[in-house]
């Protein structure tokens, strides 16, 4: 009952603004925190698996999402993976020092710290894990944890202030973040190949009229002659140069004109099509259908043969109009079934994700493993890559993933402020805290301009270092707040890039400082 009042008030303290931001999840902790700290008794009555539990739920479906991301990235991105790891360890032998050499702080308190700084809740675990005393970790996570979202949003609006820099490796904008349709009126002789947009992929054709015929799905376009009419979508400023190369905006609207042409959303929820390309699906040739956008989660994505698609992902799907039942019934479409869970593939995937956590490396007196925290989160990202093997899907429905992601979270956050209230309450609040908070604010500013500074020498742009610095924190809370300052697809590519790296690497360094 406890754990369930305390996730309670929690959430609603979380939903309560604090400037820019919301402590979101984090308000769990500090209300835990505050529950435990009124009596030594509260935090060992708690069982201890309940935290384990939580927190393989919550690393796991991270990186089920995570997990194609960061391989898709790994190659084009490497040399910034690899600066990031380099901040990292940097940022874990500053602390290190400054904090033991410099104020003998012991170790335990020291990696609870910079798992606060770095916001990551396996981070934590991990340094539990390596500590005798688990509540000690717990004190330096909750003095660390907002500070580092009060200076990483410091960072963020410092960066997004500067209208823009050089960006030799990343210089093209980012794909938009809303999507927008518009009808042309063709009024020259153009090929559809060479129309601004299209090679690139950042302009689609969804419907085409020729000059006196009838509104057809543009399946293939070739050659466009003066009366021809198209519906065009992309981001604003790409429908603009793609429409003002091929004429001028059509006096009527092609897409309200449903009677030989129809298209909605689809909801994809068949577990046999997830995992392939749309390319896969063979809309085209069972069809005449054309996917013209896939909306997963927030965020709406120009669809492309390539693009490999998820269980709840929602398909703008444009098809002739006796076809839709048919298109509608093939993809599944049924809401029940996005909030189903394979068991047979969350469980297999978890006692995986448990099994390679086993392992341990001794190293002096310092024990590596990748444990409870790294170990479902290193097969949740394998899996997610992955996506399915044989008739097994890895992958979970968007919605389905989010609330195991959260409950996991809420479960975790609510035992470690209980377990370590009581003697959060005896040493944050005293010269030791103080020194503790010092040490740590140092070791922020530190870290988030090493960040800045690798992604500025590694020529990235200005949007894409935010969603990089949000990333290497690894704060949602942060993410939102850069999306707030730029809306530029390369904020939240920045982010997928370092989410799941930053949490192996901080891991690591954790158990690290743990020894000292």
């Amino acid at each position: 009952m406890t754990v369930f009042a305390v996730i309670t008030a929690g959430a609603l303290l979380g939903m309560v603004k604090f400037g820019p931001v919301k402590l979101g999840a984090a308000g769990v902790l500090f209300v835990g925190l505050f529950v435990g700290a009124l009596d030594p008794d509260i935090g060992p009555a708690v069982p201890a698996g309940v935290s384990a539990l939580g927190l393989a739920l919550y690393v796991y479906t991270v990186g089920l999402e995570s997990g194609p991301a960061f391989f898709r990235e790994l190659r084009g991105q490497l040399a910034v993976m690899a600066g990031a790891v380099v901040a990292l360890a940097l940022t874990a032998a500053v602390v290190g020092f400054v904090g033991h050499q410099g104020f003998g702080i012991s170790g335990p308190y020291l990696a609870g710290g910079y798992a606060g700084i770095g916001t990551t809740t396996p981070g934590l675990a991990a340094a539990q894990a390596a500590s005798k005393d688990p509540a000690q970790p717990a004190v330096g996570y909750a003095i660390g944890y907002p500070l580092a979202v009060v200076i990483t949003i410091v960072f963020v609006a410092a960066i997004a202030a500067r209208r823009t820099w050089k960006a030799r490796r990343d210089p093209d904008s980012g794909l938009p973040s809303k999507l927008v349709y518009r009808t042309v009126q063709v009024t020259r002789d153009a090929r559809w190949a060479e129309v601004p947009g299209v090679g690139g992929r950042r302009v689609l054709a969804t419907e085409y009229r020729p000059a006196g015929g009838e509104t057809v799905v543009a399946r293939t376009l070739d050659r466009l002659a003066p009366g021809d009419q198209v519906v065009l979508v992309g981001g604003e400023n790409d429908l603009q140069a793609a429409s003002t190369h091929l004429g001028v905006p059509a006096a009527h609207d092609l897409l309200e004109d449903r009677h030989t042409v129809d298209y909605r959303r689809i909801l994809l929820t068949d577990p046999a099509l997830a995992g392939h390309t749309i390319a896969e699906l063979g809309l085209e040739e069972r069809y005449g259908a054309l996917v013209s956008r896939v909306r997963r989660g927030d965020f709406d994505m120009l669809a492309h043969d390539d693009l490999v698609l998820q269980l709840d992902d929602r398909l703008r799907v444009v098809m002739p109009r006796e076809q839709s039942a048919a298109v509608s019934a093939y993809l599944g479409d049924t809401e029940t079934k996005v909030s189903e869970v394979s068991a047979v593939s969350l469980g297999l995937g978890l006692a995986l994700g448990f099994l390679i956590g086993i392992p341990s490396l001794t190293l002096g007196s310092t024990t590596l493993a990748l444990g409870t925290g790294a170990g479902p989160l290193v097969m949740g990202m394998i899996l997610g890559w992955r996506r399915r093997t044989g008739p097994l899907v890895w992958t979970l429905p968007t919605r389905a993933n989010l609330t195991l992601r959260q409950i996991g979270l809420l479960l975790f956050l609510a035992v470690v402020g209980l377990t370590s209230g009581y003697s959060f309450r005896q040493n944050a609040f005293s010269v030791f805290g103080l020194k503790l908070l010092a040490v740590l604010a140092i070791g922020a500013v530190v870290s988030y301009a090493l960040m800045i500074l690798v992604a500025r020498l590694l020529g990235q742009s200005r949007e894409r270092t935010m969603g990089l610095l949000a990333g290497y924190v690894g704060n949602p809370a942060i993410l939102a707040y850069a999306n707030g300052r730029a809306t530029d697809s390369r904020v939240n590519a920045g982010y997928s890039t370092l989410f799941a790296l930053a949490i192996l690497v901080k891991i690591v360094c954790i158990q690290l400082i743990v020894g000292l």
